[in-house]
């Protein structure tokens, strides 16, 4: 029966009597009132009123909520599937990274307690974080590859490889492993006449300190895919990947520079 955090939380959302709490809690009748009477069913909240107020709750009480009965955890799996049902405006939260690779810990400014998270490789103190949105972090590893991760649940998506950009190349070394990046970038007279496109040559884990600028990630709930926009170097061009779940397409092509892509970019992305 719920007990716990997560009746209380509802009792002070909807105004109930600690009668009516005691009811949804499963608490015992007194003993006079047992006599000559037959059990009565535990009354149950609709799953769409659950969800409507599990919406409001900080993402700590939402998780605790979805492990008060099995019927609350259908409802809370649900929501957070959904991501745009959550209506709350959260409390933002500090992550940080603690000794371990893969362990980091999030501060939450509402409860002012931290809680220790243990993420998917690759390790989390060699990534650099370009981007966080609906709760997924945007991150690039050593390779200067991306990937999204999503640090309360530990569900993690590898992105399109950087070579599916179009202005970046691998350059392999004697045994066919890529070992270095070419990037491609305009050249100019002091003029700012254009001479055409030279190659820059970075190592793996230094392309990421240029090339990556802001990426930012639009979930779409029904159809549980996502686009990926990512905005880089050269000139701040704009670029994006689609994928549904763990499945996802090459980075598209430029689709332009930040100062002229927004008709450009609503085409790409119908």
């Amino acid at each position: 029966s719920p007990t716990g955090a997560g009746p209380r939380a509802l009792a002070d959302l909807m105004g109930l009597s600690p009668s009516v709490l005691g009811k949804f809690r499963g608490d015992p009748p007194p003993m006079e009132n047992m006599v000559g009477k037959s059990p009565e069913p535990e009354p149950e909240l609709p799953p769409d009123m659950l969800s409507s107020i599990f919406a409001l709750l900080e993402v700590p009480d939402l998780v605790r909520a979805g492990s008060v009965c099995s019927s609350w955890r259908s409802v809370y799996t649900g929501l957070r599937r959904q991501l745009r049902q959550h209506k709350q405006r959260q409390t933002p939260c500090l992550l940080y990274s603690l000794a371990g690779e893969n362990a980091a810990c999030l501060y939450s400014l509402a409860e002012k307690r931290a809680y220790k998270l243990t993420l998917p490789d690759p390790p989390i103190r060699s990534r650099y974080l370009i981007g966080s949105s609906h709760g997924w972090l945007i991150t690039s590893d050593e390779r200067s590859e991306l990937q999204i991760v999503n640090p309360i649940t530990g569900e993690q998506i590898v992105l399109p490889s950087v070579i599916t950009l179009e202005q970046v190349k691998p350059v392999f070394d004697d045994e066919g492993a890529i070992h270095k990046y070419e990037l491609w970038e305009p050249r100019y007279t002091a003029l700012a006449e254009f001479l055409g496109h030279e190659p820059s040559v970075y190592a793996l884990d230094e392309l990421r300190d240029y090339l990556y600028l802001k990426a930012y990630l639009f979930p779409d709930p029904q159809t549980e895919s996502y686009i990926v926009v990512l905005i880089h170097n050269p000139e701040y061009q704009i670029s994006f990947a689609q994928g549904q779940g763990t499945v996802g397409g090459p980075f598209c092509h430029q689709v332009g520079t930040i100062k002229n892509a927004s008709t450009r970019m609503v085409y790409c992305m119908q």
